[in-house]
Formats: C-alpha cells, sequence, structure tokens
C-alpha cells in the first residue's frame, strides 16, 4: 500500500529546561505522516513537500527517513529554506504559535511537483491526504485552484482522498477564501477531519450535531469531528457515533489532531471501520498530548513498538 501526505514540514523550537528551546521537525501533514507510519508500519508512506539544501534541510530529510517516511516526493528548492516555528505553553498545556515561514520551501510544493510529472506522480495511491495549510501556504489563489484541479483529476486514479481542515485564517487572505477552498475539498475528499474549531469557521454553528449537518449537506462523506477532551463523532451515510476520550494529563496539545488523523487513516487503510479507526486514534492522541513537542517519541505514540 502507499500513502502520499502533502504540506510542510518546518523546524521547531519548544520550551525545555532552563529557558533553553529544543529542536525537532514538525509540520500538520508531516505529523499525519509519521503516526500514519507508525500505526501502519506496512503501508509506504510518502511525504510531498519542498525543503532546501542547507544542514538543517538536511537535518530534516534524516528525520524523515529515521521515521520511515519516503522523500522521493520531497523536491529540492535550490533557491529557499524551510520554515521555522517557536511554540509558548501555558500552564494547562494550551499553545501558542509564533512562526517564520513566508519563504518556506513548501511554499512551492504544487509547482515542484507540476514540473516532475504532476497528477501521474500521485496516480495509483491507495491514499492522499492533505490539510488546510497544505492548500494556504501555496503562494496565491491561482496555485490553490490549481491544486484542488490537481486533486480533483485524481478521483478516479486513487484509492481515497483525505483533507483535514486544520483552518489556520492567519494565513489565508480572509476567511471567505479560507471556506472557499475548503468547501472545495469537502466535496473532494472520501474523508474529512475538522476540529470543532475548524467547523464553528466553516459553518458559523457552535453545536457539534449542527456542523456536523452542515458539513453533510457541503458533501462531506465520512467526517470525523474532533472535540478535544469531549472526544470526537463520526458520521458516516450509516450515522453518527460519538466516543468519549482516554483521561489523561495533558502536557502539549501540539500535534494531537495530527496523531489522531494519521491514526485514523493509518486504520481505515488497514480495513478498520470508522468507529473503530476514530477509538484507535483517540488513543494515540491521548499518549502524544503528554509530551511536550508534535511527535512524542515512539515509545510513548505507539508503546507496541517495544514489542517489535
Amino acid at each position: 500500500m502507499r500513502a502520499i501526505c502533502i504540506g510542510e514540514c518546518m523546524a521547531e523550537l519548544r520550551q525545555a529546561d532552563r529557558g533553553l528551546y529544543a529542536l525537532g521537525f514538525a509540520g500538520d501533514a508531516y505529523n499525519a505522516a509519521v503516526y500514519l507510519k507508525r500505526s501502519a508500519p506496512q503501508v509506504h508512506v510518502n511525504f510531498l513537500t519542498a525543503t532546501g539544501e542547507s544542514t538543517l534541510s538536511r537535518a530534516m530529510r534524516e528525520r524523515f527517513a529515521a521515521e520511515g517516511v519516503e522523500d522521493a516526493l520531497a523536491f529540492i528548492a535550490k533557491d529557499r529554506e524551510i520554515g521555522l516555528y517557536m511554540i509558548e505553553l501555558d500552564a494547562a498545556g494550551e499553545r501558542r504559535f509564533h512562526y517564520w515561514r513566508s519563504a518556506s520551501a513548501a511554499r512551492c510544493w504544487l509547482q515542484h511537483l507540476m514540473q516532475n510529472g504532476g497528477a501521474a506522480r500521485l496516480a495509483g495511491a491507495d491514499l492522499v491526504c492533505l490539510s488546510g495549510v497544505s492548500l494556504a501556504i501555496l503562494p496565491d489563489d491561482a496555485a490553490r485552484a490549481a491544486a484542488i484541479e490537481l486533486l480533483g483529476s485524481l478521483k478516479d486514479r486513487v484509492g481515497k482522498i483525505a483533507f483535514d481542515a486544520n483552518l489556520r485564517p492567519s494565513l489565508w487572505r480572509n476567511l471567505d477564501a479560507a471556506r472557499a477552498a475548503i468547501a472545495s475539498m469537502i466535496r473532494l475528499a472520501d474523508v474529512f477531519r475538522a476540529s470543532g474549531e475548524d467547523a464553528a469557521l466553516l459553518t458559523g454553528a457552535r453545536e457539534p450535531e449542527t456542523q456536523i449537518g452542515a458539513l453533510r449537506a457541503d458533501g462531506a462523506h465520512e467526517i470525523v469531528l474532533t472535540l478535544g477532551a469531549e472526544g470526537c463523532i463520526v458520521a458516516t451515510k450509516d450515522g453518527a457515533a460519538a466516543l468519549p476520550a482516554f483521561a489523561v494529563e495533558v502536557k502539549d496539545t501540539s500535534g494531537a489532531g495530527d496523531a489522531f488523523t494519521g491514526a485514523y487513516l493509518a486504520a481505515r487503510l488497514s480495513g478498520a471501520a470508522p468507529v473503530d479507526a476514530a477509538s484507535a486514534a483517540l488513543k494515540v492522541a491521548s499518549r502524544v498530548v503528554t509530551y511536550p513537542g508534535a511527535i512524542a517519541p515512539r515509545e510513548i505514540s505507539h508503546p507496541e513498538a517495544r514489542r517489535c
């Protein structure tokens, strides 16, 4: 099986001891790729992005390899470098981000893909996964429209298309532009995940049941609405089911949604029903929030790996 995750990976600076910061590498689509691979080691997980050529970019690509994430679609933008972000945490583990990404190489992922085979490089994959951030970082509305058109051309050439809303208003020209692009992806996607906050921005509704109804009306098929400490709701044509979250001591919520996405898609690729996939994903996400940073060590996110 082959899965392709599309988006950005950045250098991550997170608070450590004595006022120091620890360096890692993370980004929503990359985080999902990591947790997908950890949850389904038999799947070939490719990460479609662009990086620079510096020591920092090389270190990031070495991290891809260490996680088993393949980089044949991680193109090199010789005139650019990877982005950087810093995480600040409050006492409850909620985070505030500071970004330096305006010239990030990943903003050119579509350009480099089209120069290196275009849709043919994605055709035949069992899964293509991307997020609202994957679209938002593209240079302009024309590039976003081109990306959506390319994905539409793959509808009958790949197994499933999965889309994680991950709506970050600061990355978009305005909220209407974000809603329009995401609405197009909702109609294309076989699997659509959104947080309660994402869904509120998209639909204007606060109640999860109303949000799901609005997303169904927009054309969503398999909907997974994640609700933080309240768990999640999975909705398909056969109905909706609410699943509670696992009770844990939260240290850092960074990457929890991405971990859920990766683990959910891994389970679905492995044949699990949506409700069972969501239960497995909640378990992984509950482990990730007990560790600082977007990507927890393997022994924390997937402790069963110790027995391999």
